[in-house]
């Protein structure tokens, strides 16, 4: 079965009340910071990573394939087991909500998912912003 799908449901079963989408948005907006805490604090107490603060060259002297290869400062690959633990389960909050928003607004995330990965085939870079 797709994990999407699975996911979708489960948010539906769970939800004790039928929350309003301001309430799911809310839920959303706390768990992003959740998330952005345990990052930080990842970082900034237990330093098994490391948030870079090197500037980057302006856009309009470099490629795109350049501006990708150039290095952040960001050294995300050190995870400490307990820190992996704690933004991984952020992370799954802010999809459970985010499976929930779907849910009250009747879009399947298989869909959205299909949607985005065909705009980023078709427009790349262009994209982003």
């Amino acid at each position: 079965m797709n994990k999407l799908l699975t996911l979708q449901q489960k948010a539906d079963e769970y939800l004790l009340a039928n929350p309003s989408v301001l309430q799911i948005l809310l839920q959303m907006q706390q768990n992003a910071l959740r998330l952005n805490q345990a990052t930080l604090r990842a970082a900034n107490t237990c330093g098994c990573i490391k948030l870079g603060t090197d500037k980057l060259p302006s856009v309009g002297s470099l490629n795109w394939q350049q501006l990708k290869q150039q290095p952040t400062g960001d050294k995300l690959a050190g995870l400490c087991p307990e820190c992996r633990h704690e933004i991984k389960d952020k992370l799954g909050s802010l999809l459970f909500y985010a499976a929930a928003l779907a849910n009250a607004m009747d879009i399947s995330l298989d869909d959205l998912v299909e949607t985005e990965i065909t705009k980023l085939d078709l427009l790349g870079y262009f994209m982003m912003g």
